[in-house]
């Protein structure tokens, strides 16, 4: 008898390994079929959370355009009012300085020749005679007047948050100078250059089509064949 016990406990043993081989083969099929499940889960979150491929293009603006440049506003007699696109939009002003140098005393009693040297300066900006400046991206509009009779234009800036101030043309940087501060453009193709203040000189006269308005701020695009 105790024969037969040992026998039945080594078939019994026997069993127990094979059924614990059999529950291992099948456990791993199920788990690899529970990543792939998560991993499809994990894909489709992936693609519900990226915006669409429409929604990417109408945020953009078209290749073929780019902001809107200020808008210059000219007045003459012969065309009237008309107003023109530029991108490149800038305040010129100049800065003089004088130079000692030795000369013969034929020349000059005092052996010095003094020169005369003109330094060009140009910013996006408004420059002070202070060397302050009001930036353009913070001036929604610019506006010159011409008194009659009188050499110095005026500019009123007015920034974007509803603020404004006039200043003569002399109390912008280089005012006082030999060469006055204008601003400058490509308009139409054509570089282009508006003194601020007359030669002191018979005859001076201010162009015949003159600057009058800025609008520096304005929001959108436009076509880059402007």
């Amino acid at each position: 008898m105790s024969s037969n016990r040992a026998w039945s406990t080594s078939r019994s043993s026997a069993t127990e390994q094979a059924g614990s081989g059999r529950a291992t083969v099948v456990t791993l099929p199920v788990c690899l079929l529970a990543l792939l499940v998560l991993a499809a889960q994990l894909a489709t979150a992936e693609a519900a959370a990226k915006p669409p491929a429409a929604s990417k293009a109408a945020a953009k603006p078209p290749a073929a355009s780019k902001k809107k440049g200020p808008l210059l506003t000219f007045v003459s007699e012969a065309r009237g009012e008309r107003m023109v696109e530029v991108f490149d939009l800038h305040f010129a002003c100049f800065e003089t300085r004088y130079r000692h140098t030795r000369a013969p005393k034929s020349e000059n009693p005092t052996g010095e020749r003094i020169e005369v040297i003109q330094k060009r300066k140009e910013c996006s900006c408004v420059r002070l005679a202070d060397w302050s400046k009001i930036k353009m991206p913070r001036i929604r509009q610019i506006d010159i007047t011409y008194p009659v009779g009188e050499r110095v234009a005026r500019v009123r800036v007015t920034k974007r948050d509803g603020t404004s101030r006039e200043y003569p043309a002399t109390d912008l940087y280089g005012g006082v100078g030999i060469f006055p501060p204008r601003f400058v453009a490509t308009v139409e193709g054509e570089h282009r250059e508006f003194p601020l203040i007359l030669p002191d000189t018979p005859g001076a006269a201010w162009p015949e089509e003159r600057l009058v308005r800025m609008l520096v701020y304005r929001s959108g695009y436009t076509s880059a064949s402007h």
